[in-house]
């Protein structure tokens, strides 16, 4: 049994190691989200604020933390942060805010589907746009 187990955490080192920028994006990316949540909830349901503001201001407050996260644990970017470094990001982030608003309009306003709930199911779409962009930000000077 006790030899089992070593090859069960050496299975998983390995795959840890194989794919361990997927796994520290979802990290990374579960905790962006969560603030990014918090904070939407917070001006939504608590501060009567327009949900289209208050997704705005969480996005800011989000695409902050996840710059840093990002380029540190997820795609280990080598390089001093830069102002292109950073530029890029936003850019690449302010694309999928764009996405992320207009399909919460059309779900919100033409669906008639609650604000919480449309948030989630954008997120799903975000969450590999936003890694694909991340992607083209932090490897570029790394390769």
């Amino acid at each position: 049994m006790k030899g089992m187990n070593i090859v069960v955490v050496e299975k998983i080192k390995t795959l840890f190691v194989k794919y361990r920028e997927q796994i520290m994006y979802l990290i990374v990316g579960f905790a962006t989200t969560a603030i990014n949540y918090i904070v939407y909830f917070l001006f939504v349901d608590i501060l009567d604020i327009h949900y289209i503001t208050a997704n705005i201001i969480a996005w800011i407050i989000a695409v902050s933390f996840a710059y840093f996260a990002n380029g540190r644990w997820v795609y280990n970017s080598t390089t001093n942060r830069s102002v292109g470094e950073a530029g890029a990001f936003i850019v690449s982030r302010l694309f999928s805010l764009g996405m992320e608003t207009l399909i919460l309009f059309l779900m919100v306003d033409l669906a008639h589907i609650n604000e919480l709930v449309s948030k989630i199911i954008v997120a799903v779409v975000i969450v590999i746009l936003n890694y694909l962009t991340g992607l083209l930000v932090f490897k570029r000077k790394n390769s």
